[in-house]
């Protein structure tokens, strides 16, 4: 993992910034050449971005005394309650003269997402005591990969490499008018510009991500206000509904983030995914009906956790979820100002039984019997047992 010796450890730290010493605070790429701070002479050499997989760090650094510490701290520029830096510390042997480096393994630590910006400083002790920092540098996770074209609009940046300029501006002007029927159907805006990265396929995208499950076509990144899909010129449709559906993940999230916020049951998050796509495909449409007529549909509380992973179960679960979110927004049961009120009931902490409670009055069994009045289905159901 490393030029030179092993990772001792990785520690996570808080609010450090007021405790660094010697720091210059410039922010931008390392020097060509080496810069003495304090007494060291330091050769920073611009990090190597593996994308996905990794980001190689190294340090060249001279001082008079044996060099006895080593620390690379770190900061991945995200959505985050408090600020979090973390500390990596590789091994050498101490001497006035040290080459060091440190591998960040995502493979390892889970990866992140196409142009995330990371925030990076050394610092350095050595045996008598003497401490220096270097200045703050930035780098960006790119996926050099591709040969990336971009444009922008009010509230997306979208890139994309296969297909024309007129391609581009198709799938950019329905990622903004997605955005505009998310906050006419639910009252939900997005809060930050959010980066749209097109693959030209589903490989494509897979191969830009660390362990994708096969069947993966799209995801959504909402801590770092980051989506990415797999869309092949020609397939503008299907591609407007992913991006729909990605970017509600990306807005719900952010509209219960907080620093004790909760989870969403899955059937919630995905139902309001799929709504956002638009009116449900004939297809959906027709799963959902046979699972009514042979009375197969699931009970809402099972799809509070994991979908199941079999392809058509799997559909069903996306055109229920889809089918409660629609009940849910009916003016009958308050509608999108209800809706509201529950997004943030998650984002003050409440998990969905205290929600569902708080905000309509109901339990889970109970809203899974009006909706199946809602439908005319029968009250029977199957289950399965969630893995999450």
């Amino acid at each position: 993992m490393m030029r030179k010796g092993a990772l001792l450890g990785l520690l996570l730290l808080s609010l450090v910034f007021s405790t660094r010493c010697g720091l210059v605070t410039d922010e931008s790429a390392p020097t060509a050449g080496p810069t003495i701070i304090d007494g060291f002479t330091v050769l920073l050499t611009e990090p190597e971005v593996q994308f996905p997989d990794s980001i190689d760090f190294r340090l060249e650094v001279q001082a008079k005394a044996d060099i006895s510490r080593i620390a690379l701290s770190y900061q991945v520029e995200k959505r985050s309650a408090i600020p979090i830096t973390s500390i990596a510390f590789p091994r050498f042997e101490p001497s006035p003269e040290v080459d060091t480096s440190w591998k960040w393994d995502m493979r390892k630590t889970g990866a992140l997402p196409p142009g995330t910006q990371v925030r990076y400083w050394w610092s350095i002790t050595d045996a008598e005591g003497n401490q220096v920092e270097t200045k703050t540098d930035i780098l960006s996770f790119d996926d050099h990969h591709h040969s990336w074209k971009s444009l922008e609009g009010d509230r997306i940046n979208l890139l994309w490499y296969d297909g024309s300029n007129a391609f581009g501006q198709e799938l950019l002007g329905a990622a903004e008018a997605a955005l505009d029927r998310l906050s006419s159907d639910t009252g939900v805006q997005l809060d930050a510009k959010a980066a749209v990265y097109i693959y030209a396929s589903a490989g494509d995208l897979r191969a830009a991500m660390v362990y994708p499950p096969e069947w993966t076509g799209g995801r959504a990144f909402p801590e770092y206000g980051t989506i990415a899909i797999g869309i092949a010129p020609g397939n503008e449709e299907w591609g407007k509904r992913a991006i729909a559906h990605e970017l509600a993940h990306l807005v719900f999230h952010q509209a219960i983030f907080s620093g004790y916020s909760a989870q969403m049951p899955t059937w919630l998050d995905e139902g309001l995914a799929t709504y956002a796509e638009g009116p449900l495909s004939s297809s959906m449409k027709d799963i959902l009906a046979t699972a009514v007529q042979r009375q197969s549909l699931f009970s809402l509380r099972s799809l509070c956790s994991s979908f199941p992973a079999q392809t058509e179960l799997a559909l069903l679960a996306y055109a229920q979820s889809y089918s409660v979110v629609e009940f849910l927004l009916q003016p009958g049961q308050g509608g999108k100002e209800k809706m509201l009120e529950l997004l943030d009931a998650f984002k003050q902490g409440n998990g969905y039984v205290e929600a569902l409670d708080q905000v309509y009055g109901l339990s889970i069994d109970e809203l899974d019997s009006l909706w199946r009045q809602y439908i005319r289905a029968p009250v029977s159901y199957v289950s399965f047992v969630c893995s999450g």
